[in-house]
């Protein structure tokens, strides 16, 4: 059984005890998680199956989007509503056109600092272990990508519903905490719900209780998405027996060998991750164009499916 699943991870839960529970209804089976969800978050919670869970790392490539509602003039320790608040400030009389001025600053990249309660690693443990025993360690800063940034509601002076859609490592508790030292009052994050990751849609998605009742029936392979299903966005190329060998045996191919392929061809962009399949149509391979020195390209194999 490999594939994945699209699931509707429940607040309250977090996304080990997801796959926990799935594990239950396939004991025999690995599986693993494409990105994590905050326990007191809801949303898309990609499942991986089988030897799907060898692409895990590539899912982190892809954007992700949330709706999440900020409340100004409360912060607490954790950057959402489940932490202590810290400080309690009034926010100021502003209306919607101002605070939207506020939130097209952030839109581009940004440097965040991972928050202490969030499963990042340092010197060996994650943070919110520190956390929990009231540590606090130094973070790097990271550089995130919001690639839009909307809101949807204001409910005046404290309540903001917005829409972001931005790339892997983003934390929205700690977006929500910098709109809101830039309006001036601090704020925490008191809503999230992932609608999107990756190819991976809200309106797609099942529950566990609906995962459980066709497992028990045995109907679970209804839901299940084949290995190649996060990477058929047009980013695909078709190898032939001979350039597939290649590929399988760790050569990378010149962008010369398909300068007179006729067809869709997918342009080369620097760093481009590509589903390889072979002229049967068979998903092969996930590979990546790298740029070389002579202002050309190379296909790079990263990951080989089909031996």
């Amino acid at each position: 059984m490999n594939g994945f699943l699209n699931i509707l991870k429940p607040p309250g839960m977090t996304s080990h005890d997801v796959v926990a529970y799935i594990r239950k209804l396939f004991p025999r089976i690995k599986i693993g998680h494409g990105g994590t969800l905050d326990p007191g978050a809801a949303g898309v919670l990609p499942i991986l199956l089988g030897r799907t869970t060898r692409l895990a790392s590539f899912l982190q490539e892809f954007p992700k989007i949330y709706r999440a509602e900020l409340y100004l003039g409360i912060s607490t320790d954790t950057g959402d509503s489940f932490g202590n608040i810290t400080s309690r400030s009034l926010p100021p009389s502003l209306g919607r056109e101002e605070i939207e001025g506020f939130f097209s600053a952030f839109i581009g990249e940004v440097e965040q600092v991972p928050p202490m309660f969030s499963a990042v690693k340092s010197r060996g443990k994650k943070l919110y272990e520190y956390a929990r025993r009231g540590q606090e360690v130094e973070r790097p800063s990271r550089m995130v990508i919001i690639y839009t940034l909307s809101i949807i509601c204001f409910f005046p002076p404290e309540k903001i519903l917005f829409t972001v859609k931005c790339s892997s490592g983003t934390y929205v508790r700690s977006l929500c905490e910098q709109l809101g030292d830039a309006i001036g009052c601090g704020g925490h994050m008191s809503f999230l719900l992932r609608t999107d990751n990756g190819a991976f849609h809200l309106g797609a998605s099942h529950t566990l209780e609906e995962l459980a009742e066709l497992a028990r029936a045995g109907k679970a392979g209804d839901v299940l998405l084949p290995p190649d299903y996060p990477f058929r966005d047009g980013r695909q190329i078709v190898l032939d027996n001979e350039e597939f060998k290649l590929l399988r045996s760790g050569r990378q191919l010149s962008l010369t060998r398909f300068s007179k392929r006729e067809g869709n061809f997918p342009e080369p962009v620097d760093g481009k991750l590509l589903a390889v399949y072979t002229t049967k149509g068979d998903f092969a391979a996930l590979a990546r164009w790298m740029a070389t020195e002579k202002d050309s390209f190379v296909l790079k194999p990263e990951k080989i499916w089909q031996q």
